[in-house]
């Protein structure tokens, strides 16, 4: 339809806008047509268009997200020799392409490259390689690189404090985990329904007696913090505390059903 338009107006002597060729060429991204998108790109220059940052941003990351890096790598650096200056923007979408589609090594190296030129990275830049880092399996750098994000003023988000617990915990080390949650305690980032569910969910994977009573405590501090447990969760976590002889606990717990709405079954404490 967008393309339709776009002929419509070529016939009609009107010329269309470079944001016009932009938001077409974004189009045959977003459908999956990078044969058609690169004609596009290649009418762009035909027609002598002013090809800007956002189009070449557009370019880099709609070839990389569908497995073309080297493609996307090689535009990059066209656009550079072409004169058009990156911006942040830009450098996100190549770290992005090649934490996804490349590896994470070669991400930090355009991370340090930004860098060294001058540009500030913001949340989008360190998430990108912190995501990097975790599906690589990398736990270690991807605490030191949110340490490095805080220290540069940029604070992680929930989703991000989310993204890590889990890979920790995945990883076995729910120590580490914990830790990070109590970082976000301190207010700079208050946990959400999501962290609570990571931490609680590990704790039972790694069935250890003595983690039942910090699924515990987890579930009274979320409860108190006003978030409504599956019922699922409230049956597993008092159900855990009572066949390990932590009826008093499980009472406790109990107790706080009506402020939470959810009715567990029955139990005999």
């Amino acid at each position: 339809m967008a393309l339709q338009v776009f002929k419509e107006m070529v016939e009609r002597g009107i010329m269309p806008t470079l944001v016009t060729y932009n938001i077409i060429l974004k189009g045959y991204f977003m459908t999956r047509q990078l044969n058609e998108a690169w004609e596009f790109f290649l009418e762009m220059k035909r027609r002598k268009c002013e090809i800007n940052v956002v189009t070449y941003t557009t370019m880099i990351y709609g070839f990389g997200v569908a497995g073309e890096v080297k493609k996307s790598k090689r535009i990059f650096y066209e656009m550079v020799g072409e004169g058009v200056v990156p911006n942040v923007a830009t450098y996100n979408a190549l770290v992005h392409v090649l934490c996804k589609k490349d590896n994470v090594e070669n991400a930090v190296l355009v991370f340090e490259e930004m860098v060294v030129k001058r540009f500030v990275p913001n949340s989008v830049s360190y998430n990108a390689v912190i995501r990097g880092f975790c599906h690589a399996g990398e736990m270690e750098r991807a605490l030191r690189f949110m340490a490095r994000m805080e220290k540069e003023g940029c604070q992680p988000n929930v989703q991000m404090y989310n993204v890590v617990i889990w890979y920790l915990c995945d990883a076995g080390d729910i120590e580490k985990g914990l830790e990070l949650f109590e970082k976000m305690g301190d207010g700079s980032c208050l946990p959400n329904l999501d962290t609570y569910n990571v931490l609680i969910s590990a704790i039972f994977v790694r069935k250890k007696y003595e983690d039942l009573m910090v699924a515990g405590k987890l579930l009274l501090e979320m409860i108190n913090r006003g978030f409504l447990p599956r019922k699922f969760t409230f049956n597993r976590v008092l159900n855990g505390l009572v066949l390990t002889g932590n009826q008093d606990f499980a009472r406790e717990i109990l107790s706080m059903q009506s402020r939470c709405g959810r009715l567990p079954r029955q139990l005999k404490l």
